[in-house]
């Protein structure tokens, strides 16, 4: 209940069918590849956080129909690291509900400010 509770003061919702127990499982799996936050320091992983939700569901979507390309990569952060798996493979372990929590949990998520030099 208090994670619940914390969600709502922030702003955020989950999407039916998704828990805020199962929330943060899923969230740390997508960081695990890209970045704590969703933020990739990785130039072949993209950064999730600030992208729109529909963009990000449009992608989740494209993965799990295997109509973008799977290459096969590692986890690069977390327990997991160096783990091999693939998009496709992550996207059709979502339900419906899962991919639009995780949706709209990175399009919430702050996005740092760009590097100046």
């Amino acid at each position: 209940m208090k994670s619940i509770c914390v969600l709502v003061t922030l702003g955020l919702t989950l999407a039916p069918g998704v828990s805020a127990r199962e929330l943060p499982e899923l969230v740390s799996e997508c960081e695990a590849c890209h970045g704590p936050g969703g933020v990739s320091s990785e130039q072949d992983v993209p950064t999730l956080a600030g992208k729109s939700v529909i963009y990000l569901r449009e992608m989740l979507d494209q993965f799990y129909n295997y109509e973008r390309h799977c290459e096969t990569t590692t986890y690069r952060h977390g327990d997991r690291a160096r783990t091999p798996m693939s998009m496709c493979n992550v996207a059709n372990g979502l339900s419906e509900d899962e991919k639009q929590a995780l949706a709209e949990h990175f399009a919430n998520a702050a996005v740092p400010p760009a590097a100046t030099d």
